[in-house]
């Protein structure tokens, strides 16, 4: 290929077509490849290696064009001139020749016109880099041939052949399409039509478009579009129906054709093209009894008539429509009932899509038919802690918003919960505190009924009860009333209830009283005895404390019965009762009893309150039986019980002067008393008898109770008998032996005996009395002595008397002897009584014998006290420390004459043994351990002794005190405070020091001491001495300046150390700056400092009283300077309830770095507290506290009293717990739908509410949080999901979660379910013929499918099946029934999803029939045949009507409207056709029809014979045509061929089609051949016909 770098690599198909050409003309290698085959680069690889194995083999053939002179060959021309189009007629027509440089060559350049006639062309002069600028001007159209020559040879490409246009030639542009050619053209559709230009040359393609009357269209209802380089495509929209003008201009001048005249029928109505929106068609939120609007939009549905019917459950409602003449219609129906509508909507009386539409209608927002019921709304019934419930029904209220406000009885707002109920809302919250709660619902911003509820909370804890028996114990009594009272004032408002009851008794209900608010009274009687309950209820709830259980008595049931408490006691027997309490009452039981002696009495008390009792009555007569009941007598208490002797007459007490053995005189009246009580029942007998038997008269007088006095006068002296009997036998000491003195004379009577002086204690004294010659009288003798001594006389056989008395104790006693009650002679008698000889009785005491105290060189003095030892002999001796005995001396005391003085001289110290004996025996205690001491040899050392050493109040003074020299004792000590009151000392021996004590005291108080020392009780040398004590402690410090103050200002201390004692006050100052500090002494005890400091700080003054630190030394004094404060930490709002708010406070430069601020917050309700405040470090202070409540805190902050700047601080607080979110209509949304919430944050304080909103992925949708009008703190969030799954919501209140947060919502999204399936096809679908389609929810979140199935010319519902494979798929069977409309409603969430509802045509086949001539007989061929199709019982479908046979008919088929059509077809040939008719796609019954079409009679002179050859050939296949298309018959062809002389040797007929036939014949002799063309046995036109056979097939005249 020797240009091939000239050509263009564009172009590689046209360069592979020219290579590979020239490779089959000059290589012979065929083409097995395409030219754009071998260009791609995905070519067959096997191919390519087949077609480029071929080359190495090939043979070049001669004269292939191996090269071109080189110049030419570099050589090469471009340019517009030289292109094959795009030059125009009289136009220059430039382009450029580029030659090799260096080249010397000749160019020439000619143009040749399409006649042959040479065009000049102009060449430029050669330019330096070899190129050539040439032009021509073509005078002609048509090709032209541009020739460049260079040295004479075509350079690459030469000639050029290019097409010359004309400039401008309206007649090259052609116009086609509907817009133009007028078919089909509907009003409102557009009208389309394409242009092409080329060849037209150059200009500009307008348009315009006049209308029916007259009218252009506008530019926009035209368009005009170059498609590409010469092609246009146009289109207007006619706007009515009618005759339009369509004119198109190319260069201002018209295209052939134009101006088109086209007819715009009018546009067929199309109610798939109606479209609706608005409430009335779209919302499930209509109200009834409001307009419910929609609008029907038309424009492109063709003309028709609106129709609308609206159908509730009342049945139809009329709906107006308003036609807009703009295509559009409004419309406007008012629900008459709540619940579901349907609104079907017809255009030209076929439903438009989706028709019919379900709508919903709410009753009118009426919160009157709201009802709030349950514990939570009720006036009473509610108590604290316990979950107030209640549900609001809003059932028939309509479309509206339920709010739900409760408040406690503060006025503030209590958190409560929601939930979604049928009908309504469930409500829930929980008082904390008694009192009236008030509870608002409204609903769409009104009050239901009887809102706001008064609901009152009672508290049944805080009910106090009080009264008898529960406050003091005390019990009740049976028959007395009683009355309590109850303080409800704290327990919030109810009903107090109260009732009493006794044991499982019904309860007695009490009338209750109310005294003033919250206090009440009530009163009941107790009934019986026993555990009385009184039972509280407050607000219909028990009072916790109760039942009260109260002590009820009844004494009047106790009952005392028993042989004790019955006659017929007998003294000496037991006398058993019982006191039964069992009816009573529980309480104590007394029982005591009184007599004439008290008895003994035992009790037990029973487990049944049944107390036992017996006692024993000693002696007769009347006793009390003393019951007490709760300390009180029981009724008939006290019980008289007579108790009778037993019949014993030794019990009979026989008493008086009467019976005395002396004392009587004779003729002087006497008695004696007899005493029978004790014993027993029986008669008394007493008589007298003197001397030598006479009798004596006795008179004795009964004193009816048991006793009797005896009366009898003696008449003579002398012994007298007294007789008392008793029950027959002698009382007892009866007879009584009484002598009746005559007159009398003491001083006769002698006494004498050796004990009437003298005696022995515990020894018997006997002494003798003679008073025979004192004549008649009473002789007494009366011993008085220390003790009582009982005496016995007794009279000897001469009549004298031996008295005996035993004297118990020594001592001095007087014996008196009396005759007639006269002193005799000596009498009274002294006898001195000594005690027995009894040395334990002997006593020794005194200085000499104490344990320790003895000194050395003391007289160890002591005495003896021998009274009541007896007699005997005192020998006294002293063992020494040292193996000897040391001298005692013993003398008569000057104190008594039993006693001893003795004494001894220690002389050294040490244990003496003092041994005292008497009668040979120790004493009493002896021997007497005796330690001797020398006090003088100790020694104690310490402050103030020998030295002015100061002691220290409070702290202790220590002394040492040596006694190793000074033999045993105790050591002790003891000092005077300056008050004269004495102070121990604590006194320890030193251990391991054999006589070392360690001494110590605590002063306690300032000034001097006297301190003594003391061993074995003697004070030891040096002592007493004075001690001054000082106490520091006493020392007062006081003054503004110890408060401390600001720089610069003068601060007095005042120090008052008069109670400290004397001292010197020493003043030490340090501080973080220079300060002044003057002390003044007032000269009283009483200093001034005067102090002033210039720099903030802790100043600290080190005060020494007496060299020692005053209390509260070092007095730390802050100075401040408040300016220079600093607080952080306060920037860190928002702050929390219940989370610690800390600022600190560097007070280095402000005051003592150890000095915390003083804080104080005042919280939003208005109480204040002190925060914690601490220091972590100086100069640091750290204020915490915990706020409990949100809202607005005051926080201030002092040093040293003084606020510090900026203060107080204002710290708002907030509690996210107290936000609420009412969750209502979260628990399920749908994507593209706004979802809303409220949050409430009225409680919870200032702060920002943060509302998100995140879908999967973290993707985060906007959302609106919009205030609440009125209500501070409530916000309305909305947001619109975008896509199904899990939408979380975190609810930040000042950037914390709030309760329930972070919602998760699941969102639903009904257009991302698939519903799919031959069941939802808008046609295709069969009358009783099963059909299906699934729902795939997987990616649309969750939610559950609805689905219903209406046919919507019954309005009845379809049944269906529905299964689920799985959770995410449901398959739906169901069988439309009969032929029309159905639509098929899919929710996925409750909302419909895409698509839906789904409008299905059922079509039936079965009901379409045809009917008509072409079926029922024969049709001409040619000629229309006609029949009709019936498919008006047969729904909606595609009718669709083939007919085929023989040829291909023409079928023409016309809708009358009615759902018939008329079908008319045309067959060009004769034969059974068949009518093929399916609908919606199946055959209908009876398809494929037989039509049989027939041609007409054979007419032999339409039969035309073409081609036949007038000479034909000798020995050839001669060859003619015979066309019987239109001559009818059924092709009955005869053909006869006769030669000259022979026949003919092959005659064939073949027919093509159409009834036209081809004949051959061969004849083999040359002659004259006649041939026959008979049709249906006649001759054809021209029949027979006579040709000449030749071997040339010369024309022979025949």
């Amino acid at each position: 290929m020797p240009d091939w770098n000239e050509l263009d690599p564009a172009n590689a198909v046209e360069n592979a077509t020219r290579a590979m050409k020239l490779a089959e003309d000059w290589l012979g290698v065929p083409m097995v490849l395409a030219p754009g085959d071998m260009c791609n680069p995905h070519v067959d690889e096997l191919s390519m290696m087949t077609y480029l194995s071929q080359f190495p083999e090939a043979k070049l053939k001669p004269g292939a064009p191996l090269n071109r002179p080189t110049d030419a060959l570099g050589c090469s021309a471009r340019g517009p001139g030289l292109e094959p189009t795009g030059v125009k007629q009289t136009r220059d027509a430039p382009f450029t020749v580029f030659t090799p440089r260096g080249s010397n060559g000749k160019l020439a350049v000619s143009c040749t016109a399409p006649d042959g006639s040479d065009i000049p062309v102009k060449v430029g002069e050669r330019a330096a880099d070899g190129t050539y600028t040439c032009s021509y001007v073509p005078q002609e159209l048509g090709d032209h041939n541009v020739t460049i020559l260079y040295n004479k040879m075509d350079i690459p490409r030469s000639p050029f052949r290019v097409g010359v246009e004309p400039i401008s030639d309206p007649s090259r542009c052609r116009a086609w399409g509907p817009g133009v050619d007028g078919g089909g053209l509907v009003e409102k559709k557009p009208a389309k039509f394409n242009v092409e230009t080329g060849g037209a040359g150059e200009g500009t393609l307008t348009y315009r478009v006049t209308g029916p009357d007259g009218t252009e269209l506008g530019p926009d209802e035209t368009r005009l579009a170059q498609d590409k380089e010469g092609q246009y495509s146009g289109s207007y929209l006619p706007n009515q129906a009618g005759p339009h003008v369509v004119t198109l201009l190319w260069a201002d001048q018209h295209i052939p054709g134009s101006s088109f005249e086209v007819n715009v029928a009018p546009t067929p109505p199309d109610s798939k093209k109606v479209t609706v929106a608005g409430p009335g068609v779209e919302s499930n939120d209509l109200v009834v009894g409001q307009p419910a609007p929609f609008k029907v939009f038309t424009e492109d549905a063709g003309r028709g008539e609106l129709d609308i019917n609206v159908r509730g459950r009342g049945g139809d409602i009329e709906c107006e429509i308003i036609d807009n003449g703009d295509s559009t219609f409004d419309c406007q129906y008012v629900p008459e009932d709540d619940g579901d509508l349907f609104v079907k909507v017809r255009w030209s009386q076929v439903m438009i899509p989706k028709s019919p539409f379900r709508v919903s209608a709410q009753p009118p927002v009426d919160a009157s038919k709201c009802e709030a019921t349950g514990p939570g709304v009720e006036p009473r019934g509610l108590r604290v802690s316990q979950a107030a419930p209640f549900k609001v029904s809003t059932k028939g209220a309509g479309p509206g918003k339920l709010d739900v406000d409760v408040r406690n009885p503060q006025g503030n707002k209590v958190p409560f919960d929601t939930h979604t109920i049928r009908d309504g809302s469930g409500v829930s919250y929980t008082p904390v505190s008694p009192g009236q709660y008030k509870v608002a619902v409204t609903f769409d911003g009104d009050h239901i009924p009887n809102s706001p509820f008064d609901v009152g909370v009672t508290d049944p804890s805080q009910v106090r009860l009080s009264g008898p028996g529960v406050t003091d114990g005390q019990p009740l009594k049976v028959g007395e009333p009683v009355r309590y009272e109850v303080d409800t004032t704290e327990a919030g408002p109810g009903d107090l209830d109260a009732s009493h009851q006794w044991g499982n008794k019904a309860e007695q209900p009490c009338e209750v009283d109310e005294k003033k608010p919250g206090v009440y009274a009530f009163e009941f009687t107790p009934e019986r005895a026993g555990a009385e309950k009184i039972n509280l209820t407050y607000g219909g709830f028990p009072v916790p404390t109760g039942p009260q259980t109260v002590n009820v008595l009844d004494p009047s049931k106790v009952k005392v019965h028993g042989r004790g408490v019955e006659p017929g006691l007998i003294t000496g027997q037991p006398a058993p009762f019982m006191v039964d309490c069992r009816e009573a009452g529980d309480a104590p039981i007394a029982v005591r009893i009184e007599g004439p002696a008290e008895p003994k009495l035992d009790t037990t008390t029973d487990r049944d309150r049944c107390q036992r009792c017996i006692y024993y009555p000693k002696e007769p007569g009347t006793y009390e039986v003393h019951v007490n009941f709760a300390d009180e007598p029981i009724p008939n208490s006290p019980i008289m019980v007579e108790v009778a002797p037993c019949t014993d007459p030794g019990r009979v007490v026989v008493s008086g002067p009467g019976v005395e053995p002396t004392g009587l005189v004779s003729s002087q009246p006497t008695y004696f008393d007899v005493d029978t009580r004790m014993a027993g029942e029986g008669d008394l007998d007493v008589s007298v008898t003197g001397p030598e038997r006479s009798h004596v008269n006795v008179n004795a007088v009964d004193n009816q109770d048991n006793t009797f006095r005896c009366h009898y006068e003696p008449k003579l002296g002398g012994d007298h008998t007294v007789v008392v009997k008793f029950a027959g036998q002698q009382a007892p000491k009866s007879p009584f032996a009484v002598k009746v003195k005559w007159a009398t004379d003491p001083a006769k009577v002698r006494v004498w005996g050796d004990d009437l002086d003298s005696g022995v204690a515990g020894i018997e004294s006997v002494f003798h009395i003679d008073d025979t010659e004192a004549g008649d009288g009473n002789l007494d003798v009366i011993i008085e002595g220390p003790q009582e001594a009982p005496m016995k006389m007794e009279t000897n056989p001469d009549g004298t008397k031996t008295c005996r008395y035993t004297p118990p104790v020594e001592g001095d006693y007087l014996v008196h002897v009396k005759f007639n009650d006269t002193e005799v002679p000596d009498s009274p008698f002294k006898a001195d009584v000594d005690a027995a000889t009894d040395a334990n009785r002997v006593r020794a005491y005194g200085p000499g014998l104490r344990p320790e105290g003895v000194r050395v060189g003391d007289h160890g003095s002591f005495k003896i006290d021998t009274q009541g030892a007896g007699r005997g002999n005192l020998d006294v001796k002293v063992d020494t420390p040292k193996p000897r005995t040391s001298k005692v001396q013993t003398a008569p005391s000057s104190d008594g004459p039993h006693i001893t003085d003795a004494n001894y001289n220690p002389t050294a110290v040490g244990t003496y043994k003092v041994n005292v004996l008497y009668a040979g025996d120790h004493i009493y205690d002896s021997p007497f351990t005796v330690a001797v001491n020398d006090p003088t040899k100790c020694k104690i050392t310490g402050p103030g002794v020998n030295n002015k050493e100061l002691a220290r109040v409070g702290k202790p003074v220590v002394y040492q005190l040596d006694a190793t020299q000074a033999g045993p004792g105790t050591v002790k000590a003891a000092a005077k405070n300056p008050n004269g009151a004495q102070v121990n000392f604590d006194v320890e021996p030193i251990p391991n020091s054999n006589g070392k004590y360690k001494c110590s005291f605590v002063p306690d108080d300032a000034g001097t001491y006297t301190v003594t020392a003391t061993h074995a009780g003697h004070a030891i040398p040096q002592v007493p001495f004075a001690l001054g004590s000082v106490d520091p402690t006493k020392v007062k410090v006081g003054g503004e300046g110890l408060d401390g103050g600001r720089i610069d200002e003068l601060l007095p201390i005042d120090v008052d150390a008069r109670e400290a004692g004397p001292g010197a006050l020493n003043l030490g100052l340090e501080g973080p700056g220079a300060a002044e500090a003057d002390v003044d002494d007032n000269k009283d005890g009483t200093f001034r400092i005067n102090f002033k400091p210039s720099t903030a700080g802790e100043y600290r003054f080190n005060m020494k009283f007496a060299g020692e630190e005053v209390p509260g030394t070092p007095f730390c004094i802050p100075v401040r300077n408040v300016k220079n404060a600093k607080v952080s930490g306060l920037d860190k709002a928002p702050y929390f309830v219940g989370e610690e708010i800390c600022a600190t406070v560097d007070t280095r430069k402000a005051g003592p770095p150890d000095t915390p601020v003083s804080a104080r917050v005042q919280s939003p309700s208005g109480g204040d507290f002190e925060p914690e405040v601490e220091m972590p470090a100086k100069g640091y202070s750290k204020v915490r506290f915990v706020p409990e409540e949100p809202g607005l805190y005051d926080l201030n902050l002092a040093l040293l009293g003084e606020d510090l700047d900026n203060m107080p601080a204002k710290l708002e607080v907030c509690d996210p717990s107290r936000c609420q979110i009412n969750t209502g209509g979260l628990e399920c949304a749908c994507v593209g739908e706004p979802v809303y919430f409220t949050v409430d944050t009225g409680d919870a304080g200032p702060g920002e509410l943060d509302v998100a909103a995140k879908e999967a992925g973290n993707k985060k949708l906007p959302i609106s949080v919009i205030p609440v009008a009125d209500e501070p703190g409530r916000y309305e969030v909305e947001f619109v999901p975008t896509k199904a799954g899990d939408v979380e919501i975190p609810v930040l209140f000042s950037g914390r979660s709030v309760p329930d947060a972070p919602l998760v919502v699941p969102v639903a999204d009904p257009s991302k379910c698939t519903v799919q399936g031959p069941g939802l096809e808008p046609r295709g679908l069969k009358a009783d013929r099963q059909t299906y389609f699934d729902v795939d929810t997987a990616k649309a979140g969750v939610g559950d499918v609805d689905i219903s199935i209406v046919n919507m010319d019954s309005m009845q519902a379809v049944d269906f099946d529905i299964t689920t494979p799985n959770k995410a798929s449901h398959h739906v069977e169901y069988t439309p029934d009969a032929a029309g409309h159905y639509e098929i409603n899919v929710r996925f969430a409750g909302k419909l999803v895409a698509d839906s509802p789904y409008s299905v045509s059922v079509s039936d086949p079965s009901r379409v029939t045809a009917y008509g001539p072409a079926l029922e007989g024969d049709s001409i061929v040619k000629e229309p045949a006609h029949f009709t199709v019936d498919k008006s019982e047969a729904g909606e479908g595609e009718l669709q009507i083939d007919v085929t046979g023989p040829g291909a008919p023409e079928v023409e088929i016309k809708d009358n409207g009615d759902d018939t059509v008329d079908v008319t077809f045309v067959a060009s040939q004769p034969g059974a056709y068949d009518v093929k008719i399916t609908f919606d796609d199946e055959e209908v019954p009876k398809s494929p029809y037989t039509a049989s079409v027939v041609r007409p009679p054979a007419d032999a002179s339409k039969v035309m014979v073409k081609d036949l050859s007038a000479q034909p050939l000798v020995n050839e296949r001669n060859e003619f045509t015979v066309d019987g298309s239109a001559a009818g018959g059924n092709g009955f062809l005869e053909i006869g061929v006769q030669g000259g002389y022979v026949p003919a040797e092959e005659i064939t007929v073949r027919h093509v089609g159409d009834f036209v036939f081809a004949i051959n014949y061969q004849i083999n002799e040359q002659g004259e051949t006649v041939i026959s063309v008979k049709w249906h046995g006649e001759h054809v036109p021209g029949s027979p016909f006579r040709v000449y056979v030749s071997e040339t097939g010369d024309a022979i005249d025949l």
